[in-house]
């Protein structure tokens, strides 16, 4: 009986172990950060973007096509900034994509790549990342000083193509549209829950892939399926992820504020095949099952203790503990003597 009452109160406390810290520690996972480093096929497997703040928010399309003068002065009367060669390396070809974008093969080797992020600049690394695959991020950042590296603190975020996309958006308001920045400015101090409500937000991917004000970041990712967006008027459209390493005061409230100088970011992307793989179907199981024992559970020790005494008698007279008092029949008694 002790060792039912045991593994019942295990079964019931199993939910309540099974959150809190140790989910996220599955999210912030550390992993192996060395593997088989294969050499980058730029717009094969990676391909690399960038959003800086002296473009005018699309694109530069007004005068520098051949990208042959950027030192000039650039203000495109939307809040555009000074290009500064010092503060600004990344090149013309990262902020001025082709469209559409070259489709990248799914993502089943190691990488590692060390790219420059600009002052008040956001840089990206797409991948097409693969459900066959676990994949782990290792990001490190650093500033770099007459050949001084110091740790550097900048924000990493983890996007969809779709999440990406109101980043941008976000990015180009806050920076050439200021009553766009503004109105999203009031609505930044949201919870995630709510943050898809908001019009002008944007939120990271399972929203917990973000990991602001941080020198470094070590995380791992495993999908159930490619990832599809669906919404009312698109049947499903496959997404690429973006790794972004920010460097700009974006709209949320936590994270990390403008250095002024580059930040250097040092990539290792490593994958994993994964051996077994169960169906996602099997979540919802999972939790029916257990919601199902739950329920179960208190019928099962009402039935067990409504039975614990209800056992046989007995023929043994020392295992009776109350005497019997057996009386004859009146009828049978004999006549009273004189």
């Amino acid at each position: 009986m002790r060792l039912s009452t045991f593994l019942v109160s295990s079964l019931l406390l199993l939910p309540l172990l099974s959150v809190g810290p140790s989910f996220q520690l599955g999210v912030q996972a550390q992993g192996d950060c060395t593997g088989d480093i294969q050499p980058i096929v730029w717009n094969e497997t990676v391909a690399r973007h960038a959003l800086v703040p002296h473009t005018g928010g699309y694109g530069d399309y007004a005068s520098i096509a051949d990208d042959r003068d950027k030192s000039q002065e650039m203000d495109w009367g939307g809040g555009g900034t000074n290009y500064d060669p010092q503060l600004h390396p990344e090149e013309y070809w990262m902020y001025n994509q082709p469209w559409p974008l070259p489709a990248l093969e799914p993502l089943t080797t190691d990488h590692y790549t060390s790219m420059s992020i600009g002052n008040d600049s956001a840089g990206a690394l797409r991948f097409n990342l693969s459900s066959q695959h676990r994949t782990t991020f290792c990001v490190n950042l650093q500033t770099v000083s007459d050949n001084v590296s110091s740790p550097a603190s900048a924000d990493i975020y983890l996007l969809t193509t779709n999440q990406y996309d109101m980043y941008l958006e976000s990015y180009n308001s806050n920076h050439f549209y200021s009553w766009m920045g503004d109105f999203e400015e009031v609505l930044s101090d949201l919870s995630p829950e709510w943050r898809s409500f908001n019009p002008a937000g944007w939120n990271t991917y399972r929203d917990v892939h973000q990991y602001e004000n941080r020198d470094e970041v070590t995380f791992s990712l495993s999908l159930d399926s490619p990832e599809v967006y669906n919404s009312l008027f698109d049947s499903g459209s496959y997404q690429d992820f973006y790794l972004v390493i920010d460097t700009w005061d974006n709209s949320h409230d936590r994270d990390a504020e403008p250095l002024g100088e580059v930040v250097v970011a040092d990539v290792t992307v490593i994958t994993e095949e994964r051996n077994f793989i169960l169906p996602p179907w099997t979540v919802p199981l999972a939790f029916f099952v257990m919601i199902g024992v739950v329920v179960a559970l208190p019928f099962i020790l009402n039935s067990r203790y409504m039975n614990a005494g209800a056992g046989g008698t007995t023929n043994d007279p020392s295992l009776e503990t109350v005497p019997l008092l057996e009386q004859k029949p009146i009828g049978d008694s004999p006549p009273p003597k004189d």
